[in-house]
């Protein structure tokens, strides 16, 4: 069988932007974004005011460099391969490097537009409290991307390796190489620097060589693992139905739960009776779920930032009441999601009604806890 790999990378790619758009639809007819892009903005308005907290004893170089080799060295790679590609593909292996070089451009593509927003954040901060202007702001701008595009290309590479560990380390060397040059060209050569000579400049052609005869040897002697390949891809693509699924129902989302013993022992406060049945319920789904713990976890945690950060009374309300908004909006997932099941199923018998004022104590309970925290974080 003649396999195109320029035609099959296409088709895969139309059938991704296909179900991207219709979705991203659905996102901009949804609340959350509106409320995103508004808390985006009331940050922004204090934006300046945040950077002038900064004390003038933090290494200020060093710390953007941290941040955004953590961010250039992740490189994730979505190669849009499927189940039965296991059995039609694999023996084509050798026929399908267009397929895998055009995979690795369009994740350095994807992952620049994520690197652009992140510089664009960080600029107002290296340029107006470090100073940097001219070939100096260029270099800011141009280092960065170059990293990524090597990131990219080592990281694809690297996953040939069956072991995790080993894989591992080679992720530390990218990411101690990507943070000696980026730390040493945004503090213009400073970093490391005795008697004028270079050190993190030595130290990361030391580790770009190494890297790159390492490199050479795991692409000449070992084939592509495509069950990794395949994990890989399959949970990247649940990460875009988790994400997808706040704004719309996604039929294709395979539902996680997570044990979390250490969370579920808190079921013991509600009382043991038939009662509390839907409590427990609700309860259990909430702190099992691998979708909407998380999420709730982080919106506190991104509240709790904002409240830190925020100078005016005024903003920290109105961040607080969005953020409890969005949090509401996202928990009323969990009703719709349960009642749909128990509806098709019919294996939990006890009354809608019972079921909706139980998911409205949880709620409730969830919310106030989330003002709770806000409050505190607010008052500190």
């Amino acid at each position: 069988m003649k396999i195109d790999a320029d035609q099959l990378f296409r088709k895969r790619l139309h059938a991704f932007s296909t179900e991207f758009i219709r979705y991203a639809q659905y996102m901009a007819n949804g609340g959350v974004l509106f409320i995103a892009v508004f808390l985006t903005g009331l940050l922004s308005l204090y934006y300046r005011g945040i950077i002038a907290m900064i004390p003038p004893w933090f290494p200020l170089a060093h710390g953007l460099a941290l941040v955004i080799a953590l961010f250039v060295t992740r490189s994730p790679h979505r190669t849009f391969l499927l189940e039965a590609d296991l059995l039609f593909l694999t023996p084509h292996e050798t026929r399908l490097g267009g397929y895998f070089r055009k995979a690795q451009v369009y994740n350095f593509a994807v992952q620049s537009v994520g690197l652009f927003v992140l510089l664009l954040l960080l600029s107002p901060v290296y340029a107006g409290v470090v100073g940097a202007t001219g070939a100096q702001l260029w270099l800011y701008w141009l280092v960065p991307f170059l990293l990524k595009g090597w990131n990219v290309h080592s990281s694809w590479i690297f996953l040939r390796l069956s072991a995790k560990k080993t894989e591992r380390l080679y992720t530390l060397a990218r990411f101690g190489l990507s943070y000696l040059l980026l730390a040493w060209v945004l503090s213009a050569g400073q970093f490391l620097s005795f008697s004028h000579v270079p050190f993190a400049g030595v130290i990361g052609a030391a580790l770009l060589v190494w890297l790159h005869v390492q490199m050479r040897k795991v692409q000449a002697g070992l084939p592509l693992q495509w069950y990794r390949l395949l994990a890989v891809e399959n949970r990247l693509r649940h990460r875009f139905y988790q994400i997808m699924n706040n704004f719309r129902d996604v039929p294709a989302l395979q539902r996680q739960v997570k044990p979390r013993f250490w969370l579920t022992a808190l079921t013991q406060l509600v009382p043991y009776s038939q009662a509390n049945t839907a409590r427990h319920l609700y309860v259990k789904t909430f702190l099992r779920s691998g979708e909407l713990a998380g999420m709730y976890g982080r919106l506190v945690l991104i509240g709790a930032a904002l409240m830190l950060l925020l100078p005016s009374l005024l903003a920290k309300t109105v961040a607080a009441a969005l953020l409890l908004l969005m949090t509401a909006s996202q928990l009323n997932g969990l009703w719709r999601q349960q009642s749909k099941r128990n509806n098709e199923l019919l294996l939990f018998p006890v009354p809608s009604p019972v079921q909706r004022r139980a998911f409205v104590w949880m709620r409730s309970i969830l919310l106030l806890l989330q003002v709770a925290v806000h409050v505190a974080a607010g008052m500190w």
